[in-house]
């Protein structure tokens, strides 16, 4: 009894005390499990996704639009992928697009988005009461036009689909990070590819504040970010250049980690491993 040490609780005069396991020299830090070093390949329990399409039918400004739609993934039901049918009426207006000068083009796409639509789109409903984080997200996008379709999505515009607002985007492509197709980077590729999105956004006084990794998507060899309803911007407080840098920082050391434990899990379960030079 007499042999058994006694782990105090708080520092000042102990008031709770209980007994201990006995400690031989200093005690070690526990190391989190981490995956085997080396490049990492799909697993022999590596997943393939599908999902039914289904048609669906909408306005968009002054168009009808008529699509496959499928959910992105199983998490997010509010949001679809959709494949636009091709109609005879936009493939000629296109085609006469491309005969007049390029200031004329970009007052027409500008005014009339719906007729210069790319074949690939995501409608992003509205979730029930988040009428504010739709604002918000309309709002971070007209502050971040210039990064559009190459930081963050493009944003078409907003309409009805099934009685609730939603948004149109581009189709950004690429994988999932928190997926096991975006699963596969080097620790230190991750980190700098995050970074250089962040610091983007940041340059115009904006930070990701919904830092999960399901919100960056690998695109095209960089990390595009997506869903921005929860963004903090100039428009509601005004950041200094220290309070950005540091934003970024914390958010890059957050995510990083969740990368990793997510890289330790897949190849865990055999969703991923480890490449043999």
């Amino acid at each position: 009894m007499d042999d058994e040490p006694l782990i105090f609780v708080d520092d000042d005069p102990p008031v709770v005390r209980r007994r201990g396991p006995k400690l031989s020299g200093r005690a070690q830090p526990v190391s989190k499990p981490r995956r085997p070093p080396g490049q990492l390949k799909p697993g022999p329990n590596f997943p393939v996704n599908s999902w039914p399409a289904r048609t669906v039918r909408f306005r968009f400004r002054t168009r009808i639009l008529t699509a496959a739609a499928t959910p992105v993934n199983d998490v997010h039901a509010n949001v679809l992928r959709l494949q636009l049918q091709a109609r005879f009426l936009q493939s000629v207006l296109q085609m006469v697009l491309g005969y007049l000068p390029c200031a004329m083009q970009a007052w027409f796409e500008s005014w009339f988005p719906e007729w210069t639509l790319p074949p690939r789109l995501i409608l992003k409903q509205q979730k029930k009461n988040w009428d504010d984080e739709v604002e918000a997200e309309k709002a971070a996008y007209a502050k971040l036009r210039p990064l559009q379709g190459t930081v963050i999505p493009r944003l078409f515009g907003e309409l009805q689909y099934d009685k609730t607002a939603a948004l149109l985007t581009s189709d950004i492509g690429g994988v999932c990070l928190a997926a096991p197709e975006g699963g596969m980077l080097e620790l230190d590729e991750f980190r700098r590819l995050v970074c250089q999105a962040l610091a983007a956004l940041s340059r115009f006084g904006a930070l990701q504040d919904d830092t999960k990794l399901d919100n960056f998507h690998l695109t095209d060899g960089r990390v595009m970010v997506v869903d921005l309803e929860m963004t903090t911007n100039e428009n509601r407080q005004p950041l200094t250049d220290e309070q950005l840098q540091f934003g970024v920082d914390c958010a890059v050391d957050f995510l990083a980690k969740s990368y990793e434990d997510n890289q330790y899990c897949f190849w865990e379960d055999g969703i991923l491993s480890v490449g043999v030079d």
